[in-house]
């Protein structure tokens, strides 16, 4: 806390590639478990299914093989949770809310569907344990399968019900489905019914939007992020998910906010000649992406902050460390935003804690 004011991370990371996936995994399934290699280089990779995650080389590769030039403070909390709360009071964060890294991001793009459901189950159950350290501080993400809706919708009801957890994760497709497939409307009656947001939380590597046309990791990442949000959101609103299912909380992750407002405007100008190609629209897109309903994170060196805060409101705007992946600025992510000049104190609790704890139901 500072000055008084509740500071919620709405999307913080674990490392869990190097969980202990043999006695986490099933009798059938621990052969297939995720594990840790070296590459040519010397770096641990993550192989699973026989590949490796991030894509290492060639079209679409991941940021992994980038070099990078500035990092966070090296720090073992990502897999550590007593480190990690020491590292959320070295910033004045009270509570941080748990996105996983790399199985986590690969998983929604695994072909062996059962494999997929298997590790979802392992990962949870590992990040409970993780949470369970101080589950008033560390707030757990479900990851799901969305190859296999049914079972996705199972193991968001364990999450939620058994394990304590505060949201669930997707990523903007899986599966050959896009966020408005129909067999999705299951999952998403049950996210609703427990009260949990779905959050579209992204990452590059394979496949996303985009990288099938780059094999440099700049052009990978700063593409593929941004992309497969717009992309996700379009589907979110357009698909009529928000009108069919009016009390889903949806949050978009990991992209910044400075998408938001054009894309607001873009789609509001397609709905104004096009409408009658989306007849489960019922309002503006714009109307739906200002609403109660949806969520967005922003990065804490934003420069069109009060511009996006005005343009899409602050209320819809939460606070996102992205603790502790390369680009993050730990240990100085929540005074990159508090010492900012023009914010007033009233929005600041806002953007730091209150949007988030009404998303979250913290």
């Amino acid at each position: 806390m500072i000055d008084g004011m509740k500071i919620i991370d709405a999307d913080g990371h674990v490392q869990e590639k190097d969980a202990p996936w043999q006695d986490l995994l099933e009798g059938p399934y621990k052969k297939h478990a995720p594990r840790v290699v070296k590459d040519a280089g010397g770096r641990s990779e993550l192989l699973l299914e026989g590949k490796i995650w991030a894509k290492p080389s060639g079209i679409g590769c991941g940021i992994g093989t980038a070099p990078i030039s500035r990092r966070p403070q090296p720090t073992t909390g990502m897999f550590d949770p007593v480190q990690r709360l020491k590292d959320m009071d070295l910033e004045g964060i009270d509570t941080a809310v748990n996105f996983g890294t790399t199985v986590f991001l690969s998983l929604p793009f695994l072909e062996n569907h059962d494999l997929a459901c298997a590790i979802a189950h392992a990962y949870n159950t590992w990040l409970a344990d993780y949470c369970r350290h101080d589950s008033r501080r560390l707030k757990g993400v479900a990851l799901v399968a969305m190859q296999e809706p049914a079972e996705a919708t199972k193991e968001l009801a364990r999450c939620v019900k058994e394990l304590g957890f505060v949201a669930v994760a997707v990523a903007a497709h899986s599966a050959g489905r896009n966020l408005d497939h129909p067999d999705f409307y299951p999952f998403y009656a049950k996210a609703e019914e427990l009260g949990v947001p779905v959050c579209v939380h992204v990452g590059s590597g394979r496949p996303a939007a985009a990288a099938d046309r780059f094999d440099n990791p700049f052009f990978v990442h700063a593409t593929t992020h941004a992309f497969e949000q717009m992309i996700g959101a379009m589907c979110i609103v357009g698909g009529g998910i928000l009108e069919r299912f009016p009390k889903l909380k949806v949050a978009f992750l990991e992209a910044g906010a400075g998408w938001v407002p054009y894309w607001m405007e873009r789609l509001d100008e397609h709905y104004e000649y096009m409408h009658l190609a989306v007849p489960l629209m019922k309002k503006t897109p714009s109307e739906y992406m200002r609403s109660e309903q949806v969520y967005y994170s922003f990065e804490p060196d934003e420069q069109t902050l009060p511009f996006i805060m005005e343009f899409v409101g602050e209320d819809r705007l939460v606070f996102a460390s992205d603790y502790n992946h390369g680009d993050s600025k730990f240990p100085h992510t929540v005074e990159s935003v508090t010492r900012r000049e023009g914010l007033k104190p009233s929005s600041l609790r806002k953007l730091m804690g209150e949007n988030a704890a009404r998303l979250y139901a913290i």
